[in-house]
């Protein structure tokens, strides 16, 4: 049971790693880029529907909030991400990952200055649109005292300057919010510059294994393009092999069935021969019992002499003349 136990707890373990702090500031930063990346949609979307709804004041409120957390995280990553690159005795598999960690900090940063942009220049409009909004309402007070001098005029002038005051505040904050929006564009411009610097050093080792890469591709593709030339080849020769195995196939069996119809035909002939000579002997035995019947016939009960052969002989000759 106990050594059930023992399994379990070292299969718990972590992995061993040669430099466990760069892992684990890998870790962190792949973590922060991850947070920043869903701010960075987040923000999209509050800038689009402060857009939609007239800059409504709790939208762009959350989006400003939003971009100010969103800006210290960059600059945090920025800092863990510059004490990566510096990161002395790397190996090719930690240099590639600065070098994949740099490019996406620098696009989520490039797409996050874009946003900060476009919600200053949201700002900007708005604030033109709130001092339009405080001329408006003072030349509405002019005009109401004008047109109400009988009525309560210290009313007016407090109802008049009260929305001024609004509006103006409004302009403050907004003024504010742009001032911290373009000095927080400044900073990250800044932490992208330094980035810029060194993905520019790092990038020139990276580009070196990108073209070993691809040399290594090439070759490969043409290995794999000479193997297929040898294969359809190896296979052109297979075929013409067969092609002349089963002519010479064809040819044998040609020669043996010739060899075996001639071989037939001459045991044929040889048969027929022997069955010839027999008839012909069967045919002189019959002749001989006929001409001894013959010349039986001649000497009339006594043995017959050469001259009642020779009579039988004559008298049989006829039969087969006529």
């Amino acid at each position: 049971m106990s050594s059930f136990s023992d399994a379990v707890s070292l299969e718990a373990q972590p992995a061993y790693s040669d430099s466990p702090e760069f892992d684990k500031l890998n870790a962190d930063i792949s973590d922060t880029l991850f947070l920043l990346n869903n701010n960075l949609v987040t923000l999209g979307r509050l800038l689009k529907a402060a857009q939609n709804t007239g800059g409504k004041r709790d939208v762009v409120g959350r989006a400003i909030d939003l971009a100010d957390e969103t800006r210290d995280r960059f600059k945090t990553t920025g800092e863990d991400l510059k004490r990566l690159k510096e990161w002395e005795d790397t190996n090719a598999a930690q240099r590639f990952t600065q070098q994949k960690l740099s490019r996406e900090f620098a696009t989520a940063l490039s797409e996050f200055q874009q946003i900060q942009k476009r919600l200053a220049a949201h700002e900007k409009q708005e604030i033109k649109m709130d001092k339009q909004a405080a001329l408006e309402s003072e030349a509405r007070g002019e005009d109401g005292y004008q047109q109400q001098q009988q009525q309560d005029v210290m009313t007016q002038d407090f109802l008049n300057q009260s929305e001024t005051d609004q509006h103006m505040t409004l302009i403050s904050e907004r003024e504010e919010e742009i001032r911290n929006i373009e000095q927080g564009i400044e900073e990250l411009n800044e932490i992208f510059s330094d980035l810029g610097t060194i993905v520019t050093q790092q990038g020139t080792i990276v580009d070196n294994i990108e073209s070993n890469m691809y040399s290594i591709a090439g070759e490969t593709r043409s290995a794999a393009s000479e193997l297929n030339r040898a294969a359809r080849y190896q296979s052109r020769s297979r075929s013409r092999q067969c092609c002349l195995l089963l002519i010479l196939v064809i040819v044998l069996a040609v020669i043996l069935l010739a060899n075996l119809k001639k071989a037939l035909r001459a045991r044929t002939e040889k048969n027929v021969g022997k069955k010839a000579d027999v008839l012909v002997y069967l045919d002189y035995v019959l002749f001989l019992n006929k001409l001894m019947a013959e010349a039986r016939k001649e000497a009339k009960g006594q043995p017959p002499t050469a001259m009642d052969v020779a009579k039988a002989r004559g008298r049989i000759l006829r039969q087969f003349r006529g």
